[in-house]
């Protein structure tokens, strides 16, 4: 099949070339963050809430994954309209809203005003930096013009430098280097110009088929949820994920009926070495037991020395996935109509 010709013909507004092009943005988002932080100053902090929502709060998630056990407070994602009062004592508040203009976080915004110990921001503008800039809360202010969730190395890596700069995770900047080396091999590795490619390869077998994403309850867990929304959004195709241990207390009983719809979904297996052993454990019973129930399974192993290659490499090839998805749907993969249209009803 010849992906190039499928990319002039679907993708007019090169959602491909964003993502082939995130190497380059890892280094860009790298050095905005880098430059933001020099401005900061610490104090006693001893939560993280990020709040966000779509691609600006899934790089929230991934900081989360990415950094583990290297974090020195627990950092909340929180995709509402509100923040709940019991996080915002002595919290870092991290609004992050890729346009600006997302009803959500701005609302969020308003909930915390006064109550957080600090805040920032980072935007491209929109309402948020003009709210922002009145009210002296400080804006790490990154590109605009992309879709936000081909934006994630800009909420990522601002949001790693800020915990660093205020003592709250432990950062390596050899680790950086590394992933950016690293990523640049893969986006050469999934492009179109190689037709058999693993991104195109899992893209055709989850073409027709219903995608469950499966990871372990550590370093992957918000790949999964990654993997899904750029499944729904470039691909335009429902999607599911779910981690382990926790879908063996419930999920794995679902698989019994309806018998018609087993078989049609095609299982994605994140793995990472870092996962517990028993979660493994559970994990390969798991799959032994299902995979005959389901129409296929790819099982991926996080690849890369450090936890942030692994993590960002992962992510990518699902990225590369959506978008040879929509090309075998037969879609553009930039467009969100519905996305739109919804928020048109809401403004009226």
């Amino acid at each position: 099949m010849d992906l190039k010709k499928l990319q002039n013909e679907m993708d007019p507004k090169s959602m491909m070339g964003l993502v082939e092009a995130f190497p380059a943005q890892m280094h860009e988002a790298y050095e905005l963050g880098e430059s933001f932080c020099a401005k900061l100053a610490g104090g006693k902090l001893s939560r993280i809430v990020l709040c966000g929502m779509g691609g600006s709060a899934i790089g929230g998630d991934m900081v989360r994954s990415y950094l583990g056990s290297r974090l020195a407070a627990p950092l909340h994602v929180v995709r509402s309209y509100e923040v709940p009062g019991y996080l915002l004592e002595d919290a870092l508040c991290i609004i992050s809203s890729y346009s600006g203009n997302t009803g959500e976080t701005l609302s969020a915004y308003e909930s915390i005003k006064g109550k957080a110990a600090s805040v920032v921001a980072i935007t491209s503008g929109g309402k948020l930096g003009e709210i922002c800039l009145r009210d002296g809360i400080p804006i790490c202010r990154i590109p605009g013009g992309m879709p936000p969730r081909a934006a994630i190395a800009y909420s990522f890596f601002p949001t790693v430098h800020i915990l660093w700069k205020l003592g709250l995770a432990e950062v390596s900047e050899e680790e950086f280097s590394r992933a950016r080396e690293h990523l640049g091999r893969d986006c050469a590795e999934f492009s179109p110009v190689n037709p058999d490619n693993r991104a195109a390869e899992i893209a055709r077998a989850l073409h027709g088929y219903f995608p469950f994403i499966y990871s372990g309850g550590m370093l992957c867990e918000a790949v999964a949820r990654r993997w899904c929304t750029q499944i729904n959004e470039n691909g335009k195709s429902l999607a599911h994920y779910a981690s382990f241990t926790e879908l063996n207390h419930n999920e794995i009983v679902g698989w019994e009926t309806p018998e018609d719809l087993l078989g049609k979904i095609v299982i994605v297996s994140l793995e990472d070495r870092e996962d517990h052993e028993l979660s493994k454990r559970q994990r390969d019973i798991f799959l032994g037991i299902i995979e005959p129930l389901a129409a296929g399974l790819f099982r991926i192993e996080t690849k890369g020395e450090d936890r942030l290659t692994r993590i960002l490499s992962t992510m990518v090839l699902g990225d590369f996935v959506s978008i040879y998805l929509a090309y075998f749907n037969g879609l553009d993969p930039t467009p969100v109509e519905k996305i739109d249209y919804l928020k048109q009803r809401l403004q009226q």
